[in-house]
């Protein structure tokens, strides 16, 4: 996830879900518990409640890559992933950090998918990497493949102290339309759902045909499925959370509100207004019309202009 936090500050800062906050005299830093008295060394991270001292954001202070809160000072160690990140005790607990726990993440979205009426080929492979392969690939924590090469695999992992070290092998993938899909180790299991359901869409797309996709349509497109994975993950009805405890289930719930809002407010054109259109697309024709267009046509149905008035 990236920073919320900025080192512009506004003239006059307002109220938002992620950003700024003012003060009417001084606030508490969550972080360091210091007066905070001048409103322009005020951050907050309005969704999960916490102001701290915008120093924070650079003083080395640990942060956690899964919710982006700060370490708390005098409170439990964050877990070092051993490659610059670092998780909270709650994003710990339901991270996925070895293939068997992302194996049954992945039956679940099997079964998401199933009931999408959507199947994709149960053959290629999805494997866990480590960061250092991913900055080789631009910095991505989620990648489908389709070119012939070899993968250091994460295959298992220990945990000494508050250190995480990975075991890794090397695995030659297969030529074919879709030769692996690969996700960064060490996150929530419902953040990197969606990150997997997200790659599984490029690997539906790409099965079927659609390598050379517009770019904005594409990711357009699988940043829905993302947003929809975090809708049916959580779910009252699914029984996917029963197996949490009554705190990792409600952490899940906020991290998923967290994660579908960022889905849903970014403003770059490929994946923001990407999404933003694809949605639109599939509000109005629903998703399978929606998936036949893009494979026929190589891009989104037309918008459907309504000249009725309320």
């Amino acid at each position: 996830m990236g920073n919320t936090g900025s080192s512009r500050v506004p003239n006059k800062p307002s109220p938002r879900f992620l950003g700024y906050h003012s003060a009417p005299n001084f606030a508490i830093c969550h972080v360091c518990n210091r007066n905070i008295e001048r409103w322009d060394n005020l951050r907050q991270l309005t969704f999960w409640g916490l102001k701290f001292c915008k120093m924070h954001e650079v003083d080395g202070t640990p942060r956690c890559s899964g919710c982006n809160r700060f370490q708390i000072e005098g409170q439990m160690e964050y877990v070092n992933l051993g490659d610059g990140r670092k998780l909270c005790s709650d994003c710990y607990s339901i991270a996925i950090f070895d293939p068997s726990k992302c194996n049954r993440l992945i039956e679940k979205m099997r079964e998401f998918y199933k009931e999408l009426n959507l199947e994709v080929d149960k053959d290629i492979p999805i494997l866990l990497v480590d960061k250092d392969y991913m900055d080789k690939r631009q910095g991505a924590i989620g990648l489908t493949t389709f070119d012939h090469r070899k993968v250091w695999t994460i295959t298992n992992y220990s945990k000494n102290g508050d250190n995480i070290q990975v075991q890794k092998a090397k695995k030659t993938l297969t030529k074919g339309k879709v030769t692996s899909i690969l996700l960064l180790f060490g996150m929530p299991d419902v953040i990197m759902g969606a990150i997997l359901a997200h790659e599984m869409m490029h690997a539906w797309l790409l099965l079927k045909g659609c390598k050379k996709l517009d770019r904005k349509v594409c990711e357009g497109i699988c940043e829905v499925m993302a947003h929809l994975w975090l809708e049916w993950f959580c779910d009252e009805g699914k029984n996917n959370l029963d197996s949490y405890t009554t705190e990792q289930a409600e952490f899940t719930k906020n991290l998923k509100i967290l994660h579908a809002y960022k889905i849903t407010t970014r403003d770059d054109k490929i994946y923001g207004d990407g999404f933003r259109e694809a949605q639109r697309a599939v509000s109005t024709s629903n998703l399978h019309k929606t998936l036949q267009h893009i494979v026929r046509h190589k891009t989104l149905p037309p918008r459907i202009h309504s000249n009725s008035t309320c």
